[in-house]
């Protein structure tokens, strides 16, 4: 009987993305996007033993991407914060992932969290993205908190991985297309396969994919999901110019598909 040799963590075939690759996002910039999109996430306290505690909490974020959540008093992590202000928020997008969860993006933000205090327009942010939460959030032993970012893990996929200081998380926007990319990608796969075709054949540097499916797009360009002679690869597809308006998202793709359409 042959054993099976086991592969080391890297080995394999080259999966590293191919086409116009310069044009994803930072790392900064999908953070602050999948905060933008994401409701909930695990916060890690510490106990008085040392031990890291975690709890799901509701959260939404400030102009700088810091999360802000309502706890009560008598919670355990909040007993934890007052007794050492170091936590960490863990979000992910394993609720939208078929098959592996660890697939999917997730981020860790880590800092101290603080009692937020006068600042009634987060106060009423919160509850317009948590309209269930009114009804306990005039509770005496109920309060809003901060988490100040000082540094950020994410993790974009096996193999895509970075940290980042404060600095780059909070000076970075969430992507103008972040609300409307699930339908337009839906759309794109659903009705124009064909299309999507084009794109990475074209630009995408695979011009002999026999299948592509998009699986992002952003201010910047379009990524899919590509199968060809070589094995299963990622594409990126830029766009002309970087979009600054949610409005720009059909345009842009239409305007592309039109300039390559018209060069075949």
């Amino acid at each position: 009987m042959t054993d099976t040799p086991q592969l080391e963590h890297g080995d394999g075939p080259d999966v590293s993305p191919v086409g116009e690759t310069h044009s994803f996002p930072s790392d900064a910039e999908l953070s602050r996007s999948l905060m933008a999109t994401s409701s909930s996430g695990v916060l890690s306290t510490l106990g008085a033993e040392g031990y890291p505690y975690g709890s799901l909490v509701s959260h939404m974020v400030d102009n700088f991407g810091n999360p802000v959540i309502l706890i009560s008093d008598l919670a355990e992590h909040t007993k934890n914060a007052r007794f050492d202000d170091r936590v960490s928020l863990l979000v992910d997008t394993s609720h939208t992932a078929e098959g592996d969860p660890l697939v999917g993006a997730r981020l860790t933000l880590i800092g101290r969290l603080n009692l937020l205090e006068g600042e009634s327009e987060l106060q009423n942010s919160y509850l317009t993205k948590h309209p269930y939460s009114a009804d306990y959030a005039n509770f005496q032993d109920f309060n809003f908190w901060k988490l100040d970012v000082e540094r950020c893990r994410f993790v974009g996929d096996f193999g895509h991985m970075s940290w980042m200081t404060a600095s780059d998380y909070c000076n970075s926007e969430e992507d103008p297309f972040i609300k409307s990319a699930s339908g337009a990608i839906k759309h794109m796969n659903d009705d124009h396969a064909d299309a999507n075709l084009i794109f990475v054949q074209e630009r995408g540097g695979i011009p002999k994919a026999k299948q592509a499916e998009m699986v992002g797009v952003d201010r910047y360009g379009m990524t899919f999901r590509v199968q060809s002679d070589s094995g299963n690869r990622v594409s990126r597809v830029a766009f002309p110019e970087v979009a600054t308006e949610a409005s720009q998202l059909e345009p842009f793709v239409i305007g592309l598909l039109r300039s390559l359409r018209n060069d075949i």
